[in-house]
């Protein structure tokens, strides 16, 4: 019987071996991008044609190649930066595979034209399918010039699973970000199609974020620093915002940009009760450690690392990110844009009485008052180990009179102990005492209409409201529907009269279907932010006093359904 295991043919190892490295024209701008740099190049112009498809070519003012050297390097496993094995654990280059080049070369018809500063003339070859078909001396100034011309044009099958051109560009100029944000005194200039793209000079990193990402006009990033025995971290951090659109989030080891989820993890998770969506949230984070400490050699593109300390780097990490936002939570003029109650574990100076806030605030006029609140605030330290103590819950419940100030018509401050403020979020608050209330409550008590309130609907929206009738009218809102109407004849005790517009409005607009089991919660959750307290709502002292009072009888004051943080708590601190 003959033997079916055989040897694959030399030609088809070299196209495997270059597909594992080139897998797209990106790949082919990432290898080349990273051979300027471990050249000491200080100007690299790329030039692009149709996505890198027909053209991508890299010129630099690096070092250069003898003519040998040139040569060579087209050969698979040929390198410079590897001189013995230990030398494989302590990587300090881009490069050290020997397989960029050597690859490239079976892929494309590839030019290489270079001089180095000892050499009298420079070469130019000319290489397809990994062999020189070609080689003339040129006349050039030190440095390499690298153009790569019909990526796969021997492989039609692996071309024409390329996607399309606006797609490759994409990944072309998402490698290029890569490297132009982590190497930033090298001047870069991109052109596609002979139109200059991009033109970077030498610039720091919250500079070079900003030119990179001009269209998003980054203002909200905050940097952050570690330096822990053999770790230096650092980088900026976005702000947690309304923004839905989705962040932008790069980390380097080593200046190597890298994928590495357990560390992904720990940095998005460090915006727990921060962000609905982490996918909103930015980060550009640089990893430096000791060589020795990193595995390259996991991946055939490089793009994922192995790190001896990793569990240790996203703990300090997350915990940077986290102090660096409970930093940012101070209450502005125009608005306290995220919070939560978090801790600084210090003492406080028990002399510091909330009154005289309050004194003060009597006595001046109302354009002082916001100012004479953000000063006296700003004197306080954010703490979580305030804890809901029984001695809270009797004051809160049992005091006759709690002062209380509203700022920017959006948050509630009242002052516990001589020790703290909180400050409350009145739309969160409210939403979690009616939420509660509609969840807990067995029965409820209603306010009749004098004549019923009457709301068009469309056919879609009369369906899905005859779907949850039944629990609309178990919660106290007493309704008919006909044809294209539906007639309100009561709602809840608790629920403005003129609120009712609104909610029915924001009930219709989720399709209910019959019987489905997270209907009464859906529906819940929808009267209760309909119906609760808006921002820009000015609230009278009993209002508050009362909001308060409720919101610290809920079961869960500390969050709201969908997990975003009430209130949060300052301490006065000595130090």
């Amino acid at each position: 019987m003959k033997n079916i295991i055989q040897f694959l043919p030399e030609k088809v190892i070299q196209q495997i071996a270059a597909g594992e490295v080139i897998q797209r024209p990106s790949s082919v701008l990432r290898e080349l991008l990273e051979n300027a740099i471990d050249a000491n190049a200080k100007i690299i112009d790329i030039f692009i044609k149709d996505s890198g498809k027909t053209l991508i070519q890299l010129m630099d003012d690096g070092i250069g190649m003898s003519i040998d050297d040139a040569k060579m390097s087209i050969q698979r496993h040929t390198t410079s930066k590897i001189k013995k094995n230990d030398d494989i654990f302590r990587i300090k280059t881009k490069g050290f595979r020997g397989e960029a080049l050597a690859s490239i070369a079976h892929i494309s018809q590839l030019e290489i034209q270079t001089k180095n500063r000892e050499s009298s003339v420079g070469i130019h070859l000319f290489i397809e399918e990994g062999k020189i078909k070609k080689e003339i001396p040129i006349n050039m100034l030190k440095g390499t010039r690298i153009s790569v011309k019909n990526i796969f044009y021997k492989l039609p099958v692996r071309r024409q699973f390329l996607r399309s051109s606006r797609i490759e560009f994409q990944h072309i100029i998402y490698e290029f970000y890569k490297i132009v944000l982590a190497h930033r005194n090298i001047t870069y200039r991109f052109y596609h199609n002979n139109k200059i793209i991009f033109y970077f000079k030498k610039a720091s990193l919250i500079e070079r974020i900003k030119d990179v990402f001009i269209n998003n006009k980054r203002k909200n990033l905050v940097p952050i620093f570690i330096k822990k025995n053999k770790i230096l971290v650092k980088g900026f951090v976005s702000v947690p915002d309304v923004s839905t659109k989705k962040g932008d989030q790069f980390l380097w080891v080593n200046q190597r940009c890298v994928t590495h989820l357990f560390l992904h993890k720990k940095i998005i998770h460090a915006y727990d009760g921060f962000l609905k969506d982490f996918k909103t949230a930015s980060y550009f984070i640089f990893i430096f450690l000791d060589y020795s400490l990193v595995n390259w050699n996991v991946h055939p593109t490089k793009k994922e690392v192995k790190l001896d300390e990793e569990k240790i780097i996203g703990e300090i990490i997350q915990q940077e990110i986290k102090n660096v936002l409970f930093y940012q939570y101070k209450v502005i003029n125009k608005e306290l844009k995220t919070y939560d109650i978090f801790s600084s574990g210090k003492s406080f100076e028990k002399s510091f009485l909330l009154n005289n806030l309050y004194d003060k605030l009597s006595n001046t006029n109302k354009a002082n008052q916001e100012k004479i609140i953000q000063n006296k605030i700003n004197e306080f330290d954010y703490d979580t180990n305030f804890q809901l103590t029984n001695e809270f819950y009797h004051y809160v419940s049992h005091q006759k009179k709690i002062k209380t100030l509203q700022i920017n018509r959006k948050y509630i401050i009242f002052g516990f102990n001589n020790e703290y403020i909180i400050l409350v979020d009145q739309h969160r608050a409210h939403q979690n005492i009616l939420f509660e209330f509609f969840l807990r409550k067995k029965s409820f008590v209603s306010q009749q209409f004098l004549f019923p309130l009457k709301v068009k609907l469309f056919e879609e929206e009369s369906i899905s409201l005859n779907n949850i009738k039944n629990d609309l009218i178990n919660f106290g809102f007493h309704l008919y529907i006909c044809n294209e109407f539906v007639y309100l004849y009561s709602v809840p005790e608790n629920i403005q009269k003129n609120m009712l517009v609104r909610i029915i409005q924001n009930i219709v607009t989720y399709n209910f279907i019959k019987g489905e089991k997270n209907n009464k919660k859906k529906l819940i959750h929808i009267i209760s932010k309909s119906a609760s307290v808006k921002y820009g709502t000015k609230l009278y002292p009993e209002k508050m006093e009362c909001i308060i009072k409720d919101l610290f009888s809920c079961h869960n004051p500390n969050y709201t359904y969908s997990g975003d943080p009430i209130f949060f708590v300052l301490s006065k601190n000595i130090f």
